[in-house]
């Protein structure tokens, strides 16, 4: 920085008209990239470094508003110590003064809600589970068939975030366009925040970043503060949390002027008031697992594991689930081509850089080649499949070599029928992922009983017609049927109307999770406790792939179509060719014995009591 001194009569000192118009050109200079005082015209993606050389994040914080968070001095002006409290920094106007937030706000993790985006081969659901009410219920903002839509639970974006926030990035419905201070739930917003997408979820490097810090944060409602308080820049500065705040508020009310701020570290700022982040464009696997991990494997058997053959050759994750600025992350299955969209935004931005590099190009020509050159190199999304990446060799990959394997089963199979997942038994596994079982956070030991209960692998026959293995669960729920029509009845709800068998004191501290199943009399009891409400429907109880209802005082079970179990199709971890079933030496097995082991048993227990094994049907993919 260049600094100019003036003398009190108020010329530079040596007075040298040359010095000063020099000087002057030199301030200017240095102010034309000083921060916050760039044109108020420039763009996030104006400025680039186009290196390889990641670039270091030592910068400024802003807070929601826009405004540069710059804690107080240690001793004021008066001699008094000040605290160094200030608002919590916002991702947003943060790392969004160079990268375009608007766009990075569509990408796949961020855009569930938004009716724009195709929703893809189904995934995994979020699963709305409560152990005391045996409720697990698949929910999906994409409407896969097979899920509910948070709505039709009754369920507003607001209970959706605060249920599923521990692994939910932020943005989406975390982050409405517009708050109504008249609306009860989503009005609360104006004083916790809105939940902001918080980059370092991903792109942090040092292994620092608090996610049970964050969790906490959540859980309390403090929303604007949890993206300062998980990366370690301070704590939260009051007693009182921005729910409990939220808690006195009436709707349709002004927002208090005044709220918490944050005690930051003093330690984390250098003398230019800049912080440093740690950051890479490329996330550590590590950074993936927090919202990635699935485990069959459970407890004290975790270190058999041997993870993804990619992942010890070292590789990352994101060398195959690529992005680029708008976050479309790859999700890796073949035909996935026709589900990737070419957004607006991304067009918009490409226009802006063509007509950079081409002033003679007209708005709607640069609009039509921008979205040529997009779609032409979405089509490189197919070379990132199993096939697709083995067929070419990228990476360095080995190249597809079936020696003695019958063509067919190229044909019929997918790769992961037989690479990927746990390997084939008699009966599916039970697994475990992050976000049905909130892997990562601290909580008792979970057990292979503890809801939600998920198997692996099952295969079934996907949309394209090939069998692929599968991740299953059942739902369990109460609901209120009227005519055809089932409408699930939350938890917190159901737990209000439903008697419902109590654990002891010692059961609850040897079984936390409440995994005993409900027997038929314990089922019929609690039907029986629900008021009658013709205007709703009966109750009745779904699980196990039946529903449940009482009539003339005798419960009866049937099969239905609501009762179905939702299926996603697995990935990983993928094992090494070796691990194959015929690299494993299953081609000297009987044909029969190795068409048994591509037959799956799934076990329909959640919720009831029956431990009964049925035989499942390959070709049955038991979605609606």
């Amino acid at each position: 920085m260049f600094i100019l001194s003036f003398s009190p009569g108020g010329g530079t000192y040596g007075r040298s008209p040359w010095l000063v118009r020099h000087a002057l050109l030199a301030l200017l200079a240095s102010l034309a990239f000083w921060p916050g005082l760039e044109p108020p015209n420039a763009r996030a993606e104006d400025i680039h470094t186009e290196s390889r050389t990641p670039f270091l994040h030592n910068i400024p914080l802003h807070d929601a508003q826009g405004r540069l968070i710059s804690p107080p001095a240690v001793v004021s002006e008066d001699g008094k110590p000040q605290e160094p409290r200030a608002n919590p920094y916002s991702p947003a106007q943060t790392c969004g003064k160079c990268h375009d937030y608007d766009t990075i706000s569509e990408g796949w993790h961020f855009n569930a809600d938004s009716a724009t985006f195709p929703s893809g081969r189904p995934g995994e659901p979020w699963i709305l589970t409560d152990p005391a009410t045996h409720t697990q219920i698949p929910l999906s903002y994409r409407g896969w068939a097979g899920t509910f839509k948070p709505r039709d639970l009754g369920m507003s974006d607001f209970e959706f975030v605060t249920n599923f926030a521990r692994h939910f990035p932020g943005g989406g419905p975390g982050e409405p366009g517009k708050i109504r201070s008249t609306d009860p739930q989503m009005g609360r917003m104006l004083i916790t925040g809105k939940m902001e997408i918080d980059c370092l979820i991903c792109h942090q490097t040092t292994g620092r970043y608090d996610h049970e810090a964050r969790f906490n944060a959540l859980k309390a409602q403090n929303f604007r503060w949890s993206p300062t308080i998980a990366a370690g820049l301070g704590v939260f500065a009051s007693f009182k949390s921005a729910g409990s705040i939220a808690d006195g508020w009436s709707p349709g009310k002004p927002a208090p002027s005044v709220l918490p701020g944050i005690k930051y570290d003093r330690a984390r700022f250098d003398t230019e008031n800049n912080v440093l982040f740690q950051v890479s464009r490329r996330a550590p696997v590590n950074n993936c697992y927090y919202c990635h991990t699935s485990e069959s494997a459970l407890g004290d058997s975790r270190w058999h594991s041997d993870l993804d053959v990619h992942l010890k050759a070292g590789l990352l994750c994101v060398d195959c689930h690529r992005n680029g600025l708008d976050h479309a992350i790859v999700r890796g299955y073949e035909g996935e081509i026709r589900d990737r969209p070419i957004s607006d935004s991304m067009v918009n931005l490409r226009t802006l850089l063509l007509r950079r590099d081409d002033s003679a190009i007209s708005e709607d020509d640069a609009r039509k080649l921008a979205r040529q050159q997009l779609q032409s190199e979405a089509g490189q999304v197919e070379t990132l499949t199993c096939r697709g990446c083995h067929t070419d060799g990228r990476l360095g990959s080995p190249k597809l070599v079936h020696k003695g394997l019958p063509p067919i089963h190229l044909e019929k199979l997918t790769c992961t029928a037989c690479h990927s997942g746990p390997f084939p038994q008699s009966e599916p596994q039970i697994v475990h992922t992050s976000l049905a079982h909130k892997l990562g956070l601290p909580a008792p030991e979970r057990g292979k009983n503890t809801a939600p209960v998920i198997l692996e692998p099952v295969f079934l026959r996907g949309a394209d017609g090939k069998i692929a293995p599968y991740k299953m669960v059942w739902p369990s729920y109460w609901a209120r049927l009227n005519g055809t029509n089932i409408t699930p009845i939350l938890p917190v709800d159901a737990a209000k109307t439903a008697t419902l068998p109590q654990p002891s004191a010692d059961a609850a501290a040897r079984d936390p999770y409440n995994t005993r199943p409900l027997t038929d009399r314990q089922i019929q009891q609690a039907l029986e406790s629900f008021p009658a409400d013709p205007a709703k429907g009966e109750p009745v109880f779904i699980a196990a792939g039946k529903i449940y209802r009482v009539e003339k005082g005798v419960l009866h079970s049937n099969e239905d179509p609501a009762a179905k179990p939702y299926a996603w199709a697995l990935a990983h971890d993928v094992r090494p060719a070796a691990q194959g079933p015929w690299g494993a030496g299953l081609r000297r097995l009987p044909c029969q014995r190795f068409t048994d082991v591509f037959r799956n048993r799934r076990r329909s227990r959640p919720g009831r009591g029956d431990e009964r094994l049925e035989q499942g049907n390959v070709g049955d993919a038991r979605r609606r």
